[in-house]
């Protein structure tokens, strides 16, 4: 039994147990809750590539400058 049937068969239980006003009410919650973890989800994500890129870029300065300071050298 997979995930997929498993979800009407509680949903259907809970709605028994519960009724339908407190069922409604519940559900609610969940997709309020599933979204907000969509959200911080996606926050997430666009911090992480954001100092990703900004450390690629920085290592790249790293680089140039270490470059430049050693034609400086070769050139004294």
């Amino acid at each position: 039994m997979g995930f997929g049937t498993e979800l009407p068969l509680l949903l259907a239980l809970g709605f028994v147990v519960s009724g339908p006003k407190r069922m409604q009410t519940m559900l609610g919650h969940v997709a309020r809750s599933k979204a907000d973890l969509h959200k911080s989800n996606r926050g997430i994500k666009s911090q992480l590539a954001g100092e990703i890129k900004a450390t690629l870029q920085q290592g790249r300065n790293d680089v140039e400058t270490s470059s430049r300071a050693r034609h400086r050298e070769d050139g004294l």
